[in-house]
């Protein structure tokens, strides 16, 4: 158990989504409990619950906060596009990151199964306009219709299915397409479905 210290309250908040997001990446889901937490800092368990409630506030909490964290990537990414550039495998990339290697997937998935219904929050917005708007002068210049809004929502939506099904199912996403999935890949799938969207949004 770690040496109790006095924090304050925000100290407190931080340090507790810092040591469930340590746990959430050494051990999944399973292993951001309370008690755990509180352990690992030295903290009573009734002080993590002070802070967030419950288990499924606590992991709420930290979903949004990995949420948060790919938003800004995503917007530091774009922010460095050319005036008429749409990289999907970058996007890509950052969903990987997000979804697999910060256990943002399995964590959504916990939460779904435990009965936790995301609002609407728009957490892609600035990306959908920006791409969008890309589109838009692109379909301008080449005297084609614009595309709808919805189209380009409907490609970024599948864009961050794909890499979020993926880190949730593993192996088994492709071994329901043959009976013998060696020639196949998880990586290669997710390429697949890069340049799919991206020749779409072109």
């Amino acid at each position: 158990m770690a040496t109790r210290q006095r924090r304050t309250p925000q100290a407190a908040k931080f340090a507790i989504l810092d040591a469930a997001e340590r746990r959430l990446h050494d051990e999944g889901p399973e292993g951001v409990r309370i008690q755990r937490i509180a352990a690992d800092l030295g903290m009573t368990d009734a002080a993590v619950h002070y802070h967030f409630g419950t288990r499924e506030a606590l992991m709420d909490a930290l979903l949004r906060r990995i949420g948060r964290r790919l938003v800004d990537e995503i917007e530091a990414t774009i922010e460095n596009w050319a005036p008429d550039q749409i990289d999907v495998a970058a996007l890509g990339r950052l969903f990987q990151h997000t979804y697999a290697d910060e256990r943002a997937a399995r964590l959504a998935l916990w939460l779904s199964l435990a009965g936790w219904r995301p609002k609407g929050s728009g957490m892609l917005k600035s990306l959908v306009e920006r791409v969008h708007r890309v589109r838009i002068e692109a379909a301008r210049k080449a005297t084609r219709a614009a595309p709808r809004k919805s189209d380009t929502q409907y490609a970024i939506a599948l864009l961050s299915a794909a890499h979020m099904h993926a880190a949730m199912s593993g192996d088994a996403l492709l071994a329901s397409v043959a009976e013998d999935p060696t020639g196949l890949n998880q990586r290669d799938f997710l390429d697949f479905a890069v340049k799919l969207i991206a020749r779409h949004l072109a």
